[in-house]
């Protein structure tokens, strides 16, 4: 494919504090076929002058209430026309102002979901690279180094029951659906560990974990995935004790 639309969308909620920084580092971007989305949840703190600001290089922009940050990405599958789609989260940064262009430069397959790594902010730490069964079974991708083509996106939803980690269900029931995820070795994002799904349990989401991983997976990776997810919190529960 030569020159894809890339679709960015930010989804933010009193957001004041680190909006700015999110928002030029998708307009400081060097390819220059980005439609930038902003889908706003009626923030009160500011966030909506910040992003009035820049509305002459927004593509869309909306500030309403939504019923959470799934039900707000969801919006946005509904509103984007790129080729391929990336969430950037508002306290989120692309890594570096060329990332999109390398990105795009190593895509071949038009219908396939090209994902990166991200760098934790304040650690340093690169999240696990190129990903197999395994490793799904342990842990997902961040949504912030993933490029969703246009048949993909437009024909998924998120499931707005799992209020934290609906992203994971998501690439699980790609995996089941025999959808090709190709690795680019590329740091995508500087990703902030103090978002939501680091902090907030959800509870339906563990219940259909199981489920999910058998049926995307199967039976010998989740089985693995399990017992190095069962060795990890025993190792951090000793590192508290320590």
């Amino acid at each position: 494919m030569i020159k894809p639309l890339i679709s960015v969308v930010t989804v933010s909620y009193n957001a004041a504090t680190t909006i700015e920084q999110t928002i030029l580092s998708v307009l400081n971007q060097t390819y220059p076929y980005v439609e930038y989305i902003i889908i706003d949840g009626g923030s009160t703190d500011g966030t909506v002058d910040i992003i009035k600001k820049y509305a002459d290089k927004i593509a869309y922009w909306v500030s309403e209430p939504d019923n959470g940050i799934y039900d707000a990405m969801n919006k946005a599958l509904k509103i984007a026309t790129g080729d391929f789609l990336i969430f950037m989260g508002a306290d989120d940064l692309f890594y570096t102002n060329d990332v999109i262009q390398n990105v795009v430069s190593q895509i071949s397959d038009i219908d396939a979901v090209y994902y990166g790594s991200v760098l934790f902010k304040g650690i340093g730490t690169k999240h696990l690279g190129k990903f197999n069964k395994i490793k799904w079974a342990t842990t997902n991708v961040s949504h912030q180094a993933i490029f969703y083509p246009r048949l993909i996106y437009t024909k998924y939803a998120y499931n707005t029951r799992y209020k934290v980690y609906a992203d994971y269900a998501y690439n699980l029931n790609l995996l089941r659906e025999k959808v090709d995820f190709v690795y680019v070795d590329e740091i995508v994002t500087l990703y902030n560990m103090t978002g939501m799904s680091a902090n907030t349990p959800d509870e339906t989401f563990q219940k259909d974990y199981r489920s999910l991983l058998l049926k995307s997976v199967g039976v010998s990776a989740y089985y693995i995935g399990k017992c190095i997810r069962c060795l990890y919190f025993y190792k951090e529960s000793l590192r508290k004790y320590l």
